[in-house]
């Protein structure tokens, strides 16, 4: 199967933007390495459960840390539903109870980091995005310009935020333009 093509591959243009020598913000690109959702209905919770164990982890989570063994890490986004990234293929999971779905193709990580990446966060969502309130591990769901995002916290100043494929451009000079303010650079695409 051929590698999907990153939708903000001609946006990455790499280099330094905004006030003068400042290099607060560094924008970037990920591959989103097989991302897959889960689902269902009813007992959740023991339909899920083998599925999760197979993988190694413990159980569901919770809605505010997110899961990381090795190169998998899992989001618990909803009572009955888990998003899952670094895992190879699911479909066998699929049962009359528990849906699975493969949404790798459907999202692009936007990488944010750097010591104003907090700062540029404040200005584009409506939630305390503070060290104490937003910690690594942790992950939020919220909208960028009306959108709904996925906004994983890892590292003290480093976020990946999972975004629609088909409004990536459209994040992305969001938060091109509330970057350029603090110094902005760009890394080469993924």
């Amino acid at each position: 199967m051929p590698e999907p093509l990153s939708p903000l591959t001609n946006k990455t243009v790499a280099g330094h933007f905004g006030a003068g020598d400042a290099h607060g913000v560094t924008l970037g690109t990920r591959r989103v390495s097989s991302l897959w959702q889960i689902a269902g209905w009813g007992d959740f919770e023991a339909v899920a459960k083998p599925v999760l164990t197979s993988l190694g982890l413990s159980g569901l989570g919770c809605f505010r840390h997110a899961q990381q063994l090795g190169a998998v890490t899992v989001w618990r986004i909803a009572p009955d539903k888990i998003l899952l990234e670094g895992v190879r293929d699911l479909a066998a999971a699929a049962s009359e109870e528990l849906m699975v779905l493969d949404l790798g193709h459907t999202r692009t990580a936007i990488t944010v980091e750097g010591s104003a990446s907090r700062d540029l966060l404040a200005q584009v969502i409506a939630i305390d995005t503070a060290p104490a309130a937003f910690g690594p591990g942790e992950f939020l769901q919220t909208g960028i310009h009306h959108v709904g995002v996925l906004i994983h916290c890892t590292g003290p100043d480093r976020f990946d935020i999972l975004v629609p494929c088909t409004w990536a451009e459209t994040i992305w000079e969001v938060l091109f333009d509330n970057a350029l303010p603090h110094g902005l650079t760009i890394e080469e695409a993924a």
